[in-house]
């Protein structure tokens, strides 16, 4: 759940991002194409991490909790 309101906030950001560059940003085409492919492959480094460490963190749960059951 928490990764996908994570993900849903990057779409948004991501979204608005680009529409105030579209219509405020007094650039070339190509530089908002370029600014927006680094913010976008930014973004979607940013969600790799976050589902790592959500991953990495429930394994170390499962493992917490298996041991628990293990010892009962």
């Amino acid at each position: 759940m928490r990764f996908f309101r994570l993900m849903a906030g990057f779409s948004i950001g991501l979204a608005l991002g680009w529409a105030l560059a579209v219509l405020l940003v007094p650039q070339s085409g190509r530089e908002v194409r370029r600014r927006l492919q680094e913010r976008w492959m930014r973004t979607l480094e940013e969600a790799r991490s976050a589902a790592e460490e959500t991953r990495r963190q429930a394994y170390i749960r499962l493992a917490e909790l298996r041991a628990s059951e293990s010892r009962e």
